[in-house]
């Protein structure tokens, strides 16, 4: 049983179940879509800031660092002609109070995150086409 699944439920709108909780994903109208939920792009940025938050998240209260409300911006440029993202911004914003000592650890661990290094690899995608039941 895969991890998690996408099912096309009309025009461009996709239903995906991980682990039992449901997230949509939609393209623009302007691409066919209702713009009813955020583009698999938007997806894949939003895992990045995830990602980086929750180990910073986990950072932070293992070392007892107060950290709540902390907020994280990600922007992506996209290659229309490529069909690809060419990068990230990712900006974290740490409460007021942040200990100004600790910026540069905390800079390491987002940096480490799964999603940052996957990116900053070649991760191999093998697509297959399922026989028919």
């Amino acid at each position: 049983m895969p991890m998690l699944t996408v099912k096309h439920e009309g025009k461009c709108f996709l239903g995906i179940n991980v682990h039992g909780h449901r997230v949509v994903a939609d393209a623009p109208k302007a691409m066919g879509g209702e713009g009813s939920g955020p583009t698999p792009v938007d997806l894949l940025a939003a895992s990045l800031g995830a990602c980086v938050g929750m180990y910073i998240a986990r950072w932070c209260q293992q070392a007892r660092i107060p950290h709540e409300g902390f907020e994280i911006g990600v922007d992506y440029q996209h290659d229309r002609e490529a069909h690809c993202v060419s990068g990230f911004t990712v900006e974290v914003r740490m409460p007021e109070g942040f200990p100004e000592e600790r910026r540069e650890a905390l800079l390491k661990v987002a940096r480490g995150c799964t999603v940052h290094n996957t990116l900053c690899g070649l991760p191999t995608i093998e697509v297959s086409l399922a026989h028919g039941e």
